[in-house]
């Protein structure tokens, strides 16, 4: 089976003795971040992982993270959300981050820093998965959003997140709606992805699905990043 996978481990915040697979909007003492802000998180933790492992995109407001081997503690680890989401990735109160703006922001970024990429919101569907591993091929992991339901934005219908329980085990433990996701390694059935500061997995005919029949490609896509 071909499997994309991003070619460093993942950071990781060390919490209370805990280890985390990515960050959590949780952490945050923001009530507007532990409420809608997947997006603040995802874009930290994708530009965090950039910087860590790719050299043109080692900046200088990541570079106290340069000699933790991607073990972050919670409070650094908390400096860089506030910092990114008060100067690049804006969030609405109660509304969270639309697609566009938080491509605009790591665009923003990515420019800033002339590191030669360039982020766009929304890829046709049917290169959807292409996309993705041509991303994870390229060491760069891909922020997916598993929009809310539309039109009917108010429903709570969700996709469901499994967690791997043996060597081809798949249980159900999680269902989401109007959340970001980050993906770390993609194969033909599953993804893998971060959320909650957690492993998660993602059945990829069912995401297709969710899009299809609860969602749109609008608000239910990645945030693509390329050579700019």
């Amino acid at each position: 089976m071909k499997r994309y996978s991003l070619h460093n481990p993942f950071l990781v915040v060390e919490n209370g003795g805990d280890l985390s697979y990515g960050g959590n909007q949780n952490w945050s003492k923001s009530k507007t971040v532990q409420k809608c802000g997947c997006g603040a998180i995802g874009g930290t933790d994708l530009l965090l992982y950039l910087s860590l492992n790719k050299e043109r995109c080692r900046t200088e407001v990541f570079k106290q993270a340069k000699d933790s081997n991607g073990i972050l503690e919670l409070e650094e680890y908390l400096q860089y959300v506030d910092y990114m989401r008060k100067r690049y990735l804006f969030l609405f109160p109660h509304f969270g981050m639309p697609g566009w703006v938080l491509a605009g922001g790591i665009n923003r970024y990515l420019a800033r820093y002339h590191t030669g990429l360039r982020a766009t919101w929304g890829v046709r569907t049917r290169n959807l998965w292409n996309r993705i591993s041509a991303m994870l091929s390229h060491d760069i992991p891909v922020i997916l959003s598993i929009g809310p339901n539309f039109p009917f934005v108010w429903k709570k219908k969700k996709l469901t997140l499994y967690q791997k329980t043996g060597r081809e085990g798949y249980i159900p433990v999680n269902e989401v709606c109007a959340h970001y996701v980050t993906v770390t390694e993609m194969d033909e059935v599953w993804l893998r992805v971060s959320s909650w500061g957690r492993e998660y997995y993602i059945n990829r005919l069912e995401y297709m699905n969710y899009v299809k029949k609860t969602s749109i490609p609008l608000v239910s896509n990645i945030c693509y990043i390329r050579k700019g």
